[in-house]
């Protein structure tokens, strides 16, 4: 049995840990010992997570929440681990020895892994983001070239979509290590999950829908002003947002100052977005980077038409079926879409057939085959 360790920040409620989440619960336990690694705890998927696997964190949020002298040795040891050498801080939290170890995150957690003092153990590496148009890793390092001397430590490089593999070969190396391994969504749970009742009706008017954090990578805030622009212009539609974020207190603070209550709703982290999209008739992508976006793989599943903003992943979740709509990612494309679809230019129920045939390509059971190869 291989013993394999999955490091990453946090548990949190972003997609790429939905996506190790997903993976952890369905790999076949009796080939792999997994342990998932975390900084922090206390995190919305973590629950799951240490129901299917081994599960630890660096630092307890309990000693934080406890106040007084714990409070300050969390804020201290957090600040040591992310500036003292990388290789240190490995040393001293990691005491077991993994056949595989694997950073599921950009930035610190493949700084992390790859400053493994395990000469034994293959390295992977996985991308989830087009990494030019979206940089934040970068802030884990001193320089590009100390970023690209990091990746280079590691066996296996796994992009998430063909777009994010050419990203990442254009900043960094191009290299017969990196491939592409699309990610695993667990489509029975999502279509058993969508039937869940829900406390919120919706209006007769088009009803769509998006699932991500309230950052600025996500384009919430471009998407509310087109929204209110339609709006001026006398059209009727509801937009529900489900996620939570730093952005939440402006785009709810739009929301209010525009009159937009009835035409959008905030409906925060839901642990079931499931049953939200699943009364919502398309679903929409309003962000300025992309990997292969989880929530738009999930709404797929659902039978959602994806009407989207060219980023990296949706021509490849569409194939060749027409699934939805890409238009260029600029403000007024994103706007003039909108536009087609509330004024019914767009019909809606045209794509449904296509969504339903490309669903069928995304079974979870073939995606966790193509994983266990990968760890193999």
């Amino acid at each position: 049995m291989k013993k394999v360790l999955f490091f990453l920040e946090s548990l949190s409620g972003g997609g790429a840990e939905k996506v190790l989440t997903d993976i952890v619960c369905n790999v076949d336990k009796k080939k792999y010992d997994i342990t998932v690694c975390t900084v922090t705890d206390g995190d919305v998927y973590q629950d799951k997570v240490s129901q299917a696997v081994n599960y630890v964190s660096l630092l307890k949020k309990a000693d934080y929440n406890a106040g007084g002298i714990k409070k300050i040795l969390f804020w201290f040891k957090l600040k040591l681990i992310y500036n003292l050498p990388t290789q240190w801080i490995y040393k001293y939290y990691i005491k077991d020895i993994y056949d595989v170890e694997v950073a599921f995150i950009e930035g610190f957690a493949t700084k992390f892994i790859g400053a493994s003092s395990n000469m034994s153990s293959r390295k992977m590496a996985w991308v989830h983001i087009d990494m030019i148009k979206n940089n934040y890793a970068d802030n884990s390092y001193r320089s590009i070239e100390e970023h690209k001397v990091t990746y280079h430590r590691y066996d296996t490089i796994v992009c998430v979509a063909q777009s994010v593999k050419e990203a990442f070969e254009k900043k960094f190396f191009y290299s017969d290590k990196i491939c592409v391994q699309y990610n695993p969504v667990d489509n029975k749970e999502i279509k058993r999950k969508s039937l869940e009742k829900v406390d919120i009706k919706r209006k007769e008017s088009i009803l769509l829908g998006t699932v991500g954090r309230l950052e600025n990578q996500k384009g919430y805030l471009r998407l509310l002003k087109s929204l209110k622009t339609l709006q001026n212009e006398g059209y009727k539609f509801e937009v529900w947002i489900i996620g939570a974020g730093s952005q939440y207190n402006a785009l709810n603070d739009f929301i209010l100052a525009n009159q937009m209550s009835d035409y959008v709703i905030l409906l925060g982290f839901q642990k079931n977005p499931y049953k939200y999209i699943n009364l919502c008739d398309a679903f929409i992508c309003s962000s300025y980077a992309e990997g292969f976006s989880t929530a738009a793989t999930e709404s797929l599943i659902l039978g959602k038409p994806i009407f989207t903003v060219d980023c990296s992943g949706m021509s490849e979740l569409f194939g060749n079926m027409p699934c939805g709509v890409i238009v260029a990612n600029d403000d007024q494309s994103l706007l003039e879409l909108l536009r087609d679809i509330v004024s019914y230019r767009i019909k809606i129920d045209d794509y449904k057939t296509a969504v339903k045939i490309r669903a069928a390509d995304f079974e979870i059971d073939k995606r966790i085959k193509e994983i266990e190869r990968l760890l193999e």
